[in-house]
């Protein structure tokens, strides 16, 4: 019986006290019984009823305690399921803002024109890899903002942060800064970059970030591509912003040997490769003086660094249409 009152009392814990009355009659009834049906001596009933209170009183407080717990857990996953409706609701919000933000940007007409020089290092390690983007821009008739896709490696869902790649934004020969905003969409990195102030006569400025390990494949196979995209804006009638656009590719120097890059539509044109000052490394400059919104794939191939050789050099591993890729260079 008292048994049944204790897990009455833990199934139903609005029913605490009432329960706990009951059970603490019954264990002292019982217990004064046994001592007087076994006649026992005053000082030995004094002691078996003080132990009984206060086993009583334990239970008490180990009941409360528990009790307390108990509802200060529910408590606790109410102010979290709260939290997270909370936290999702603003995320929703935080969206739409960037998607508003992206669409007002996409909906940009002629309102500048641009050179720009993209320089693609490839390092001798993941951590030397990295990206200059050099614009020459002319207003038309103000600039306050822009915005730009970095140019990383697939990471999945994974999100590239901009402390991530050491993003940078500066001004060249004027005063004002560039504030740089991740706008990132379907994983895929954008960032918002504003004037301070609006720039309405041509300025020069220059984009600086390290995607580490963009060019691991090149390294490790002989083998990579880069893909851009000349992107249009709106109602420009086909016409790029874009008056000139220079990539210069730099290679380390693995074996001597120069590096090879085409572009698979054979838009634009290559000048031969060169070595850099002292023998550090190559360099291959590619140019369209013609940019009208194109879609850009070049092709890199170069000689992997015996260390970075996961075969032998008599027997490479390497997939069918990096094969024939390689042997319409020469390789």
């Amino acid at each position: 019986m008292a048994r049944g009152a204790v897990l009455n009392m833990v199934k139903k814990p609005g029913r605490v006290l009432p329960a706990l009355v009951n059970f603490t009659a019954l264990t002292v009834g019982i217990t004064a019984g046994v001592a007087q049906l076994a006649d026992f001596s005053d000082g030995v009933g004094q002691i078996l009823l003080t132990v009984v209170g206060i086993a009583c009183l334990l239970f008490l407080v180990v009941r409360f305690t528990l009790l307390y717990y108990v509802r200060r857990a529910a408590q606790l996953r109410l102010d979290a399921d709260q939290a997270d409706r909370r936290a999702i609701t603003l995320e929703v919000g935080h969206q739409r803002y960037v998607d508003a933000i992206a669409r007002i940007i996409d909906q940009e007409g002629m309102i500048y024109a641009e050179r720009l020089v993209l320089t693609v290092t490839i390092g001798t390690d993941d951590a030397g890899d990295r990206i200059e983007e050099s614009r020459h821009t002319t207003p038309n008739p103000r600039v306050t903002q822009r915005a730009i896709f970095p140019i990383v490696s697939d990471s999945g869902d994974r999100l590239v942060s901009l402390e991530e790649i050491d993003f940078k934004a500066t001004l060249t020969g004027i005063a004002g800064t560039i504030t740089s905003l991740p706008l990132t969409r379907n994983h895929r990195p954008r960032v918002w970059l504003v004037f301070d102030p609006g720039r309405t006569e041509p300025f020069h400025w220059v984009i600086t970030y390290r995607p580490a390990g963009l060019w691991a494949p090149l390294r490790h196979e002989g083998f990579d591509r880069l893909v851009w995209t000349d992107r249009l804006p709106a109602d420009s009638g086909g016409s790029s912003v874009l008056s000139d656009l220079v990539v210069k590719f730099v290679f380390p120097d693995t074996d001597g040997n120069p590096p090879h890059v085409t572009e698979l539509r054979s838009f634009g044109q290559f000048a031969k490769p060169r070595r850099l000052d002292g023998g550090a490394g190559w360099l291959i400059e590619w140019r369209d003086a013609t940019p009208a919104g194109r879609r850009y794939e070049w092709r890199l191939a170069q000689t992997p660094h015996p260390g970075d050789r996961a075969v032998t050099a008599e027997q490479p591993v390497v997939p069918a249409q990096r094969r024939r890729f390689w042997a319409r260079l020469g390789r």
